[in-house]
Order: structure tokens, then sequence, then C-alpha cells
């Protein structure tokens, strides 16, 4: 898509600077422009003008000797500009890998190049009166035609400068959201916000409240000697992240007491931070890509929520050694695939019934198909240019 664009705007340049071309060579060539000779104003030596004079004087440029008119300084600069950009160029479409610029990078060459050749046959012309007023208003469109010429073939460099830009200015936001929270928002979007934080916190509250334990019975002394703690054979992976609350493994008391707790689980940023390497770098570009379609992400204690105007689409948090990712799809439209998702159980997530389980690299490709499959569903399209970089790789 993007390099129908480069050729489309390219063919768009390339054919105004051949009209820009095609009038200046009628003008040259008819009636309406004469040659002759004239006094410099400058040396006061005779001095040829016309089409064909003019191209000598442009191929004299750099000969200051045989060319002393002042249009010849501006030609010059000019020709610089035609090779800068048209060089800048060529090296972007190596390092995008993206050919298509080197056609680019010529048709720019060729129509800044012909500029100063549009100026010195126009200048000497009038200057000398060589040229009639109809011819003038054909050289004033031939100028015109070769301007946007340069703007048409100018256009897709500009898009990918602006590309770059974007991203900068993108990641400088993420530093600062990291830092101080969500920047930019309005009243509104700050009171929304507030609530769901509160609204969260008192439902975790509440489900704290109902699993709470009864108050155990009066302590007993066992007639026995200390006995074995019971070992923990409870797996990471079936660790539920849904709970506030996690149970605590038994422990020996005085006198030989068991004791039974339960422990606040660790905040996200916190398991984040203590996860490995990979499974950090797969949240991190996980994330990435899903902000890469446009919505907003919102860290907490159980995760991380994505939303778009106001509207939860995407949770991921982390459970033991593996990521799960709940979005707003129905798992039910893929039984009869490869990729295994799950029906989310907890009350708390029925806005995002599906679930899957990342912990390798092919279930991080299938999590990004089911946010493209997502983004689809609401109506978002895929953003042009290159996916953001991935950082996952083994720890050196």
């Amino acid at each position: 898509m993007e390099n129908k664009k480069i050729l489309r705007t390219t063919c768009i340049g390339f054919v105004l600077w051949l009209f820009a071309a095609l009038i200046t060579g009628i003008v040259g060539v008819s009636d309406l422009s004469n040659g002759g000779v004239g006094i410099n104003n400058m040396t006061g030596e005779l001095f040829t003008y016309g089409l064909r004079a003019c191209i000598q004087y442009y191929c004299l440029m750099w000969r200051p000797s045989q060319f002393t008119h002042p249009t010849a300084y501006i030609g010059v600069v000019l020709v610089f500009v035609a090779l800068t950009i048209g060089i800048a160029t060529i090296v972007m479409s190596f390092v995008k890998k993206k050919p298509m610029l080197l056609l680019t990078a010529l048709v720019e060459i060729v129509a800044i190049g012909f500029l100063p050749f549009i100026i010195i046959f126009s200048v000497i012309q009038v200057e000398y009166q060589g040229i009639r007023a109809l011819g003038m208003l054909l050289m004033g469109g031939a100028t015109g035609l070769n301007l946007f010429a340069i703007y048409f073939a100018t256009l897709p460099v500009a898009r990918m400068l602006l590309g770059l830009l974007d991203k900068a200015a993108g990641a400088e936001r993420q530093k600062e959201e990291c830092c101080c929270g969500e920047a930019g928002l309005g009243e509104e979007e700050v009171r929304a916000l507030v609530k769901e934080g509160v609204d969260e916190h008192v439902e975790e509250y509440h489900q704290e409240k109902e699993e709470e334990p009864a108050p155990a019975p009066a302590p007993v002394k066992e007639p026995e000697p200390e006995p074995e703690p019971e070992p923990e054979e409870e797996p990471e992976e079936e660790e539920d992240e849904e709970e506030g609350e996690e149970e605590a493994p038994e422990e020996v008391g005085p006198d030989g007491l068991v004791i039974k707790g339960k422990r606040k689980r660790k905040p996200f940023e916190t398991r984040l931070r203590n996860s490995e390497y990979d499974l950090r770098h797969k949240y991190y570009d996980l994330r990435d890509y899903i902000k890469w379609y446009g919505l907003r992400n919102r860290v907490s204690i159980p995760g991380d929520t994505f939303s778009y105007k106001r509207q939860r689409y995407a949770f991921v948090t982390i459970v033991g050694k593996h990521l799960r990712i709940y979005l707003q799809l129905d798992p039910k439209d893929y039984a009869d695939s490869t990729i295994p998702v799950e029906q989310a159980e907890a009350k708390k997530y029925e806005d995002l019934p599906c679930l899957l389980r990342i912990k390798s690299d092919l279930a991080y490709r299938r999590a990004k198909k089911l946010v493209d499959d997502l983004m689809a569903k609401i109506g978002m399209e895929r953003p042009e240019g290159d996916e953001p970089k991935e950082t996952q790789k083994k720890d050196q």
C-alpha cells in the first residue's frame, strides 16, 4: 500500500515536470521568445540571450568567468539543493528498504535541477525584452508546474520524516506517562478514570470481605511433637490472579500449632520487575503493538488495561511465569482454530470473555493475531508504516 502511494505521487510529479519542460521548449522555439544580443549591466559587455544561449549558460554556471549574470549564483544554489535532497532520498531508500524511493530521488533531482534553467531563461529574456506578454504568462505557468512537481516528488520523503517525528514524540509521551501517569487529559476524562479506579478498588474490597476466613478456634495444644509442615503443591500455572489475596503456606507456630492465613498479592509492576527477561519483554512488545492501533493503556495493581473512547477492550496481567490477555472477543469463534483460547469465568471479565495464556513465542504471535481480530471487529484500520520494533531476545 505504501509503495503504491510513493509511486503515485512520484508519477504525478514527473508528469507535471514534463508539462513544464514542454511549455518551456514551446516558448523557446516559437516567436514568443527571441534570441539576440544585449549589453550586460554588470560588465558592460555584449550578452547573448535566447533558448540556445540559455542552454549554454546553464552548462557554464560553474564557471563565473564565462557566465557573470546574477542568475548563475541562484542556479548553483538550486543545483546543490537538488543533489542534497536526492542523495538524502537515496540513503532513506536503503535504510527503509524501499527501492521505489530511488525513482523518487531521480524525479526530485530532475525537477529541482530544471528550476534554474527556467530562471535563467526567463530573467534574461525579461531583462533584455526578448519575450512577449503571452510568453511571459506561459513561462510563469511552467514555473508553477515545476514547483508543484517538486512538491509531489518530495511528498513521500516528507511523510516518512513526519512519521519518524511522530514516533519520537510518542516515545517521549510514553516516557512521561510511565513517570507521571497519563497526561493531557481533560477534566471529564480525569473524572471518569478516577471513578473507574475507585469502583475497581471497592469491588476488590468487597470480594476480600466475602472471602475472609471465619475466626480461628481457640488454640488447642497438640499432644504430639511438632508436625512437619505440609508441602505446597499448587503449581504456579494454576495461580489465580483474579483474587485480591492468595493462600499463604501453612506455618508451625508456638506449641506446635499449625497457622493458616492469607497474604496480599504483589502489584502488577512489582511482578513485572521480578519476572524473567523474555516474559517481561513479551509484555512490552504486546503493549506497544496494542497502543500502535491507538488504544490507551493504564497500569493498575491487577494489570494493564487498554481502552479506547472510555471503553475497555483488553487487559494484560502476569500469573506465575506466563502472561494472560483478556480480549473483547467471543471464544466460540475460535473453537475450530489452532489458537487455544479459553472462556474467562470471573465476573469482573464479563466484557472480556476471551482469555489466552502467553508463554512461548508462538503464543505471543497468536496474541497479536487476536489483537488484529479485535481491532477489525471494532472498526479500527491497521496503521500505516512499520510495526513497533520488538525487543524480545535472549538476555546476554
